[in-house]
């Protein structure tokens, strides 16, 4: 059994399976028949730890020599590919006005993904961050799904005015993120009852296939231009039900705005006609300048380390 790492901190939003360049490394982990087992592991740099970053483990029957080897060369390519593990943020407004520049979809092309990656739960994010939000609306885009804004208080308001009522609800921005520079205010926003529901589903899959889900309760307000789902427990929005359960159809939208990074593809990415990266605010911020490395080995590229 072999293990090594190399001093890089790839990029969470490059790190896809289904992307250069962790595709072509998993998939040499995959065709690697002389050993019992290789692994690629691009690692989690916001848990901020020592080892945190990229890393290999090849297991052998019984050569040392060769498990080794195999390592080095996945390791190896990975360094070579380290550029492209880099992300680059698009600032908020031009990446809406190139969603909005965008042809509406056809009958079944499926709608523009707006991915409003700096606030994801499953990354450690409040899921109440309103910047994204905010912008779609003030940019009239019309015909949105929102998922999701993580505000009991707020359901319970809307639960309690019933479906169909007009209400005026201030959600998000309720808890503090005092180690991210910038401010996620509440957001006021007017319209309809759409759906009450108690937030529960099975996943259609493939990831998490026939696990029951909790939102919690979950209601979902109509403005008119956007339906925004909110919630009660936290969920990531990586599979078809969690829109479906919901009376929301992602294929009548032209938006569909999703607090995810990667694992949104999982059960919704095959239904997108284009992508459109939202640099918002959040704990899981993707402009790793914003963050206070303190334990991490160093030097490391990015952080450190020229391109050379």
């Amino acid at each position: 059994m072999a293990w090594g790492n190399v001093p890089m901190l790839p990029h969470v939003m490059r790190q896809g399976s289904d992307d250069h360049p962790n595709k072509e490394l998993q998939a040499r982990c995959a065709a690697s028949e002389a050993a019992l087992d290789a692994s690629l592991f691009t690692g989690f740099p916001h848990a901020d730890i020592t080892n945190a970053g990229l890393s290999a483990l090849v297991v052998t029957d019984g050569d040392r020599t060769l498990a080794e080897k195999l390592r080095d060369e996945l390791l190896d390519q990975a360094w070579k590919d380290r550029e492209d593990f880099v992300y680059r943020i698009e600032p908020l407004q031009q990446s809406l006005a190139r969603a909005k520049a965008i042809e509406p979809s056809k009958p079944g092309e499926g709608p523009i993904v707006l991915l409003d990656h700096y606030d994801n739960c499953a990354s450690g994010g409040t899921m109440d961050t309103t910047l994204v939000l905010a912008a779609i609306l003030r940019e009239g885009l019309d015909n949105v799904a929102a998922f999701a804004i993580y505000d009991p208080e707020a359901v319970q308001q809307a639960i309690t005015a019933g479906i169909g009522a007009k209400v005026t609800l201030s959600i998000g921005g309720k808890m503090q993120m005092p180690e991210i520079p910038g401010e996620s205010p509440p957001l006021t926003v007017t319209g309809t009852v759409k759906t009450i529901s108690s937030g529960r589903f099975r996943n259609k899959g493939p990831m998490g296939r026939g696990v029951m889900m909790d939102m919690g309760p979950s209601i979902v307000i109509d403005t008119g231009k956007a339906e925004i789902v909110v919630i009660s427990r936290h969920v990531e929005p990586n599979d078809l039900n969690c829109l479906l359960s919901l009376g929301i159809d992602p294929m009548q939208k032209r938006y569909v705005m999703l607090k995810s990074r990667v694992h949104w593809r999982a059960g919704l990415g095959a239904l997108a006609k284009s992508v459109v990266d939202c640099a918002g605010i959040g704990v899981c911020t993707s402009d790793y300048g914003q963050l206070n490395f303190t334990k991490v080995r160093r030097p490391i590229y990015p952080l450190d380390l020229p391109n050379r």
